[in-house]
């Protein structure tokens, strides 16, 4: 029988390369891990690692190779009962909603979700699909509305596809780009940037775009907010990089199209 702490400990050896290290992560001592990882291999019967003595460093074997993999997973799902164990007992569903797709179409659909009496049991999380496609895989929260530039294919994940949008660059109405119907990314090697940080899609697909047009943007500003987005947009600050449902008539914003566009598009899912 695997002994969750000690697959622990090896795990850590793993990436610590050494007893040591293992120990004071741990804050045990040199001889328990010693012993962790002894008992592993007498119930594997398999050699996981090799000392180094002289050099004071460790060696793992093919076998020790196959077991990280595997005992990644393993504690992994075994903090995520733990932490879904506890939710349980709480009555609560912890959703996770980006902020585009949490003013655009979850309103639609909010009736229905208060006509089953689940809205009261709602614990919101809004921040942008990236970050909580992280929150989810760590037991953080329960499901999610996600945006991802790419479908969704991860094995620990279901994930239901709804539908996908398009993405455009936004600039202020007197522009140049105002009067284009469609860019080439290539067109905006000198333009300024006003970008959403890493915790959304966007500034991924701002470096891709980048990285096929050979340049690298001018990015004058970040920010969290979509609504400070377009009101530096608006005022000239910069372009933007934006999936066009979230600009509305009332921004004062142009869309323009890029040719020749990348597969990557808004995809929506929800994921659990």
């Amino acid at each position: 029988m695997l002994k969750l702490h000690d697959l622990a400990y090896f795990c850590s050896l793993y990436r610590l390369k050494t007893f040591t290290a293992v120990a004071k992560a741990f804050n045990v001592e040199q001889p328990t891990v010693t012993l962790a990882i002894k008992r592993l291999e007498t119930s594997l019967q398999a050699t996981l690692v090799f000392r180094n003595r002289s050099k004071g460093i460790i060696q793992i074997t093919p076998a020790g190779e196959i077991l990280y993999r595997h005992a990644n997973r393993m504690l992994q799902d075994a903090n995520l009962a733990q932490i879904e164990i506890k939710q349980y007992a709480n009555h609560k569903i912890r959703f996770g909603l980006p902020p585009i797709i949490g003013s655009l179409y979850f309103p639609k659909i909010v009736n229905e979700v208060i006509q089953t009496g689940l809205l009261k049991n709602l614990e919101i999380d809004e921040t942008g699909s990236q970050q909580l496609l992280n929150d989810l895989l760590g037991g953080k929260i329960d499901i999610a509305l996600l945006a991802t530039l790419l479908p969704v294919k991860n094995d620990r994940i279901k994930i239901d596809f709804l539908g996908s949008r398009n993405f455009y660059i936004i600039s202020a109405v007197d522009h140049w780009l105002a009067t284009k119907s469609t860019v080439d990314f290539q067109q905006l090697k000198n333009e300024s940037f006003i970008s959403l940080n890493g915790k959304f899609i966007h500034e991924e697909l701002l470096r891709l775009y980048s990285h096929q047009a050979h340049f690298k943007p001018k990015v004058v500003f970040e920010t969290q907010s979509i609504s400070t987005l377009k009101k530096l947009v608006a005022r000239n600050a910069g372009i933007g990089l934006l999936v066009g449902d979230a600009v509305n008539q009332h921004d004062q914003l142009s869309l323009t199209k890029i040719v020749p566009a990348l597969p990557e598009k808004f995809n929506i899912s929800v994921v659990t």
